[in-house]
């Protein structure tokens, strides 16, 4: 069975959004999920994405798996 890790990523700076998006998903994480978090003001409003990725144990499992076939 596929096992998935998960990191979140709070963009307070949106310029640094699609750059550090661009690093996570070089890293092979997905992002599967967008909230906006209100803070004290209108200016204080983010993004925050959900990332998954394969889980490290699991993904190695299936190359085993693939190569005993």
């Amino acid at each position: 069975m596929q096992r998935w890790e998960y990191t979140v990523a709070d963009f307070t700076k949106l310029k640094k959004a699609v750059p550090e998006l661009d690093k996570l998903g070089s890293e092979g994480w997905e992002a599967v999920g967008l909230v906006s978090t209100w803070g004290a003001g209108w200016r204080f409003v983010h993004p925050v994405v959900l990332l998954k990725r394969p889980h490290p144990e699991s993904a190695q499992q299936g190359t085993r798996a693939r190569a005993a076939n």
